[in-house]
């Protein structure tokens, strides 16, 4: 029957293929496929029986379609799909608009019409936990651009809305059991006007009857990485530097970066992570909120506990960096190797605000978690209080704060009055009073001390500002510390954890839970070693202010070798995956029932019984934490009893696991606590580990952790509070990071941590991936089979999709093929179990019954019947889902043909290369056949593994097909257990893609002369700058007063802006300089370029000077770099188009120049708008103008363009001393003058107008409106307006629009 059901179920695996085999012709080859290829991944490496099946392809193009009869996938874990449109309203047009540029004189500029459409696209069928990420015309783009809502698919979903109003109401189907996405109001105008090819990240577990997924198992996760200064921020942060902000010059045009914006979610990082939370594991609802300070030393009198800075040169500009009262400017920065910090800085108190606020308003229930990170680098000359070292360890475990001397070693202060000084001095003497709370706010007046309770009162005040959180840790593994004993045998640091937990609560009132965090060696008591053996935590547990027992559990559940001759596999386990067997060491194996006295021990599995004389083993078992909540706690001292038991009442409070969790590594379960991460001195890999990847081996732990605690035969219920000991709710697994997914790991060039996720406790990535038990089970279920067993089968899917209307066999085949899976049937049950080649039921002669010919066939299949290279195409798991090829090649036929198959699977590159290579060594072993006859009486069946000697060597078979009638003959195929047990361990971290956060950037509004006469009078230029630069930049504008923003224009080039490095002298304009110039500074990028004198003269080279009180224009020759960023400019003709009046003594250093080319153009602005202040938004065009990242300001303009020039040559005499002054001068022109062979200048104003102005120091004696150029100031004149000594006189040619322009003045003596 298994057989006949899925042994061949491989057989069409090369019907997608490349070249040839061996010389046979395309024709051919699809048969074979079945003698080469497909025959060994057929009927050697699935069975021999049946013919082909042909399955589903990899969807290359991601095309959204509509048809009818198209089916729509199923998927498991991750997978990007395009979808399928199955509704959409009609097109609704939004007309263009057409307008006038140049205030109503320019050209005529029409906007195209655009369409707005909605449309339901489905996903795949059955119910999914969310999606994650869109792709429009395969560009990642931000959902919440989108009017997206997502139907996952449920039983009862509910019309959408928009359906049901264009369609009528109760006419719009519900789609129940399919998901699907409706786009509400798509305007369709960035995408050509066309709906665009979507595709969506699409997330589902499998949802087989009986079998556990992770969206099941977790209710609770801790929040990573508890450092960054703007990791917990919701909103954008941008870093600049702060000496810098807000102006023009090369200091404002430094590359500004978005703290935390680091992916397309268009989102914070934070707001982005919670929403991937929400999609892959939807029933998490606690979260551990971390925040963290920076511990100096191990010796905890000489301790301090600070908030720290990464860096001090970049600030938060609408956010600056501020914890407990200290600001970046008096903040000392994290511990550096090379340049960079070894971790994030502390969160900033408003983004840890922020966060509380954010999580709940996501349902999340806090539980607020202070973490004290350890920064010593090597060589610290800190004095190890645990050895002789001169140096403390690098970046240490807090666990190992101790005494100035540790416990157990010569000259050590425990068990006197110095123990209590030196903990004394670490917790300090801050108290709540030193404290104002108000909402949103926390001011600080206490002591300048940076102690632990400054640390924790701190944030319980915090906390009470954001309104209150679920629940609040006073501390977290502090086993070194909470171990010191002082005078009398006192444990100094639990006295002051109690006070200090009787303080959080006058914070944070009666509604908040408290508990201490302790380390899972930690929670049960203490063994001095001197045969004492105390519960030195019960004083703690028994507090009235404590409401749980927190543990951060990383208990071991595996003893687990590669050897197959290990305790554990003789006990009757096949693997480390099986939950059974992790689940029955949750409370048994090490810590339970024996330990391994020393490392020779575990080395040899010399396991010692837990023992106790006075029969109360579970004293002394740290795994027994039943037994350890139901029973009264009687210490040890001397060896002996205690007279009376301590204070904790068994049952009376329930036991939260604050954390939990398993690396993603080889054997993992063996030591859950431990990690790799090279900068620090704990890391370390679990005990006979490899170090390889292992995402398996953390699902199996988490999930069978969650099977054994919510059983409630392990979980009994207390009489007191009337719930379980272990409240899982409260358990949160290590760890969910708050920085978006594929972002973080790959950018490692931001995150340095990054390369510690491929091995580390991280569920970020990973959560997604389907048990494989579970995804063959609900195959199984739809296609019927009812009886079947996937126990044994123990892998994960991390993404895969077939065609909802493929056979169950055709969606198994591609999963058995990747994971070497095999199925045969036994007593009705259809067995589905990972090959390992393992376990061989040896047969002798005596076994075999006698056939003719011989009573065993042993025969090797010819070469022709084998590929010699192999390749696999797949979907790229952890990144894009773009298409990979996987290729194998057998060493000794390099050249030979190539066998190519196609699986619909998200795998990463080394479990491709490890299925490819399992795959040709499989099929080439499995040339070796063999035939035999076992009696009726035989129990073996196909799948079965015999071992036969041949020629004097032991040979493993596998039986692949067996009749049932008399004698039963057997064909089996050659194999070996190495071919399985090799693992492809090379890994990558996940792709994420180049992406760089927009940065606001930086306008410069120039109101400016008429310069070639083309422009618009009234209109200013408008140079933008920003770095890195957006490649378009918008522009709108609404009146100041209120009012919607409307588009204004669009600049695509980036302007020159810089500043100028020294004082700049005025100079006479009109003629070229020939000095040393001015020198300016331009971000480094920038260029300039030299003209000839020609050019010069014909408009090259022109810039501004300036700021927005004026503005000179100038022109420059030459252009020299002297150094990076930095130029000088020669051949200078100074106050050019009638700018001389805004040339001043001098322009200081660091005035803004700009470049006026072709980067700098006019806003659009209607004449009557001159002088009237607007309300201006300006950001990148790829952004909507509401967001954050834009830039506002109000603006007003004169309109210089309309300015007139100042007259020139004017000259005042006297026709006699004394007598009447008269005055001439020369007009000029703002528009047209250029020209030689006119008689004289255009007027370029409504009528020839001057205004003359009669001054004696500062006060205006005769002012004169003059039609001509020239004016007689005569002696009655002078009498009259009280003239005696020296005056001066000015003159402004007047503009009907502008007024009066420039004036040129002379001084008139006496």
């Amino acid at each position: 029957m298994a057989t006949l059901l899925l042994s061949a179920a491989g057989a069409a695996v090369g019907a997608n293929f490349g070249g040839a085999v061996l010389g046979l012709s395309g024709m051919v080859i699809g048969r074979a496929v079945g003698a080469t290829l497909g025959r060994a991944i057929d009927q050697r490496l699935l069975g021999a029986g049946s013919g082909a099946v042909e399955t589903g392809r990899i969807q290359r193009l991601q095309v959204t379609g509509a048809g009818e009869g198209v089916p729509i996938p199923l998927i498991w874990g991750r997978m990007r799909v395009a979808g399928h449109v199955i509704w959409a309203s009609k097109f609704e047009e939004i007309p263009g608009r057409s307008r006038r540029t140049k205030g109503g004189f320019g050209p005529t500029v029409t906007e195209e019409s655009r369409y707005v459409v909605s449309v339901a696209i489905a996903l795949c069928e059955g119910e999914i936990t969310g999606i994650g990420r869109v792709w429009a015309y395969g560009d990642e783009i931000a959902p919440r651009d989108l009017n997206l809502r997502v139907y996952t698919g449920s039983a009862d979903q509910a019309a959408d809305p928009k359906i049901d109003a264009v369609e009528g109401a109760g006419k719009a189907p519900a789609y129940r059991g399919t998901a699907y996405v409706v786009i509400e109001d798509l305007d369709l105008g960035a995408f050509g006007n066309r709906l665009p090819s979507f595709s969506f990240e699409v997330i589902r577990a499998a949802q087989a009857e009986g079998q556990g997924t992770l969206q099941d198992a977790l209710q609770g996760v801790a929040w990573m990485p508890g450092s960054g200064e703007y990791a917990l921020a919701t909103d954008p942060v941008l870093l600049e530097d702060p000496t810098s902000a807000g102006g023009f010059g090369v200091g404002s045009q430094t590359i500004k970066r978005q703290a935390n914006v680091n992916s397309p979610s268009g989102e914070a990082d934070l707001p982005s992570a919670l929403n991937a939370l929400r999609s892959e594991l939807p029933n998490v609802s606690s979260g551990l909120l971390i925040a963290s300070w920076f511990g100096s030393d191990l010796r905890c009198g000489s301790c301090t506990i600070t908030p720290k800075v990464e860096f001090k040169t970049v600030e938060g500009r609408d956010q600056p960096w501020e914890v407990s009262g200290i600001t970046r400017a008096s903040a000392q920065e994290v511990a550096r190797v090379g340049a960079a910090p070894v971790y994030g800085g502390t969160p900033s108190d408003r983004s840890v605000l922020q966060a509380i606020s954010e999580m709940k308003n996501n349902g999340q229930a806090i539980v607020f978690y202070p973490f004290i990170l350890m920064e010593q680098l090597s060589d610290n000359g800190l004095p190890d209080p645990w050895s002789d070292a001169t140096s403390q360890p690098v970046l240490p475990w807090r666990g190992r704060i101790t005494s100035s001397i540790a416990p157990d070693r010569a000259g050590t202060p425990d068990r006197s009055a110095a123990a209590d000084a030196e903990v004394a001095a670490f917790f300090g003497t801050v108290s709540p009073a030193d404290f104002t709370v108000t909402p949103g706010a926390v001011v600080y007046t206490g002591p300048a001390e940076m102690s632990y309770r400054r640390f924790i009162l701190h944030y319980a005040a915090l906390c009470a500002a954001a309104g209150g959180v679920d629940a609040f840790c006073i501390g977290s593994e502090m086993r070194g510390l909470t171990q010191i004993r002082g005078a009398g045998d006192s444990f100094p640091a639990v006295t002051q954890l109690r006070a200090l937990a009787q303080d959080v609560r006058s914070i944070l009132g009666p509604s908040v839970k408290l508990t201490y965090a302790a380390d899972w060696s930690e929670y049960w008591g203490y063994e001095s070693g001197d045969g004492n053996r105390y519960f030195h935590l019960d004083p703690l547990w028994a507090d009235d202010q404590i409401d749980a027992i927190g543990i951060d559990n990383y208990m071991p559940l595996a003893d687990w070798r590669d050897t197959n001759t290990h305790l554990d596999r003789e006990a009757g386990w096949r693997s480390i995956y099986d939950t059974e067997y992790l689940k029955a060491n949750i409370a048994g194996g090490e810590g339970f029932d024996w330990y391994y006295p020393d490392q020779q021990a575990r080395e040899a599995q010399r396991r010692t019984p837990i023992t106790d004389g006075y029969d109360e083993p579970w004293i002394w078992r740290v795994k027994d934490l039943r037994s350890w909540w139901e029973n009264r706690h009687t210490e040890r001292l001397a060896g002996e009893p205690a007279s009376a038991p301590t204070d904790w009442e068994p049952r009376s409070k329930p036991v939260w696991f604050t954390e939990y969790g398993c690396a993603a590594i080889d054997k993992g379960a063996n030591q859950p606590n431990v990690f790799l991460d090279a900068k620090s001195s704990e890391s370390a890999a679990p005990h006979f580990s490899t170090g390889a990847r292992d995402d398996l081996m953390q699902m199996q732990y988490l999930l069978a952790m969650h099977g054994y605690w919510t059983d409630p035969a392990n979980n009994p219920v207390s009489d007191l509070y009337g719930a379980p000991m272990v409240d899982w709710s409260r358990s949160h697994a290590w760890a969910w990071d708050a920085r978006p997914w594929p972002w973080f790991p790959s950018n490692t060039a931001l995150w340095s941590d990054g390369e510690n996720w491929l091995r580390g406790h991280w569920l970020t990535g990973r959560a997604t991936s389907q048990p494989l038990a579970a995804v063959v089970a609900e195959l199984c279920q739809r296609a019927g089979i009812l009886a079947f067993d996937v126990s044994a089968l123990f892998g994960l899917v991390r993404g895969y999709t077939v065609a909802s209307t493929a056979t169950g066999r055709a969606a198994l085949q591609p999963l058995m093929l990747a994971h070497g899976i095999e199925a045969h049937e036994r007593d009705g049950v259809l067995v589905f179990r990972k090959r390992d080649g393992l376990e061989a039921v040896p047969l002798e002669g005596l076994d075999l019954v006698a056939r003719e010919g011989g009573d065993l066939t042993v025969a090797r299949g010819s070469e022709a019947e084998t590929a010699g290279r192999v390749r696999l195409t797949y979907i790229e798991a952890e990144g894009q889902f773009e298409t990979r090829s996987a290729e194998a090649v057998l060493p000794d036929e390099p050249a030979a043909g190539v066998a190519g198959t196609e699986l619909p699977l998200s795998l990463t590159r080394s479990e491709a290369r490890t299925a490819v290579k399992r795959w040709i060594a499989e099929a080439r072993i499995a040339r070796d056949t063999a035939q035999f006859s076992l009696p009726p009486s035989s129990t073996l069946g196909a799948g079965d593994i015999v071992q036969i000697d041949h020629k004097g060597a032991p040979r493993r078979y596998r039986i692949d097909r067996m009749e049932l009638t008399g004698a039963r003959e057997v064909e089996a195929v050659r194999l070996e257990a190495g071919v399985y047990g090799s693992v492809e361990t090379a890994e990558d971290l996940p792709v994420s893609g180049a992406y760089a956060a927009p940065v606001p950037v930086l306008p410069l509004f120039l109101d400016l002369p008429l310069m070639t006469g083309d422009e618009v009078p009234h209109a200013p230029h408008l140079a933008v700058t920003g770095r890195p630069w957006p490649g378009a930049v918008a522009v709108y504008d609404a009146p100041s007063g209120g009012g919607a923003f409307s588009i204004n224009g669009l600049w695509g080039n980036r302007a020159t802006i810089g500043e100028t490095r020294a004082p700049v002298f005025a100079a006479r304009s009109g003629l070229i300089q020939r000095g040393a110039g001015m020198e300016i500074t331009l971000p480094q990028g920038a260029a300039l370029s030299s003209v000839s004198p020609g050019e010069l003269l014909d408009g090259a080279n022109l810039a501004a000077i300036g700021s927005a009180t004026g503005w000179e224009l100038f022109q420059f020759t030459t252009a020299t770099l002297i150094e990076p960023g930095v130029w000088r400019l020669t051949g200078l003709l100074r106050g050019q188009f009638g700018t001389e009046a805004q040339m001043p003594g001098a322009w200081p250093a660091q005035t803004t120049v700009a470049l006026l080319d072709r980067a700098v153009s006019q806003v659009d602005l209607p004449a009557s708008q001159r002088g009237v202040a607007r309300r201006w938004r300006i950001g990148p065009a790829a952004l909507a103008y509401d967001d954050p990242v834009y830039t506002e300001s109000v603006e007003a303009f004169s309109g210089i363009g309309l300015r007139p020039y100042a007259p020139v040559h004017l000259r005042a005499r006297r026709a006699s001393p004394g007598g009447d002054l008269t005055v001439d001068w020369v007009r000029r022109t703002r528009l047209g003058g250029d020209a030689w062979d006119a008689l004289d200048v255009p007027l370029s104003e409504e009528r020839e107008s001057y205004l003359v102005r009669i001054r004696e120091g500062a006060t205006i004696l005769r002012e004169a409106l003059v039609p001509t150029p020239s004016y007689v100031y005569t002696l009655a004149d002078q009498t009259a307006d009280g003239v005696t000594g020296p005056f001066s006189l000015s003159v402004a040619q007047v503009s009907a629009s502008f007024g009066p322009g420039n004036p040129a003045s002379v001084d008139v003596p006496a």
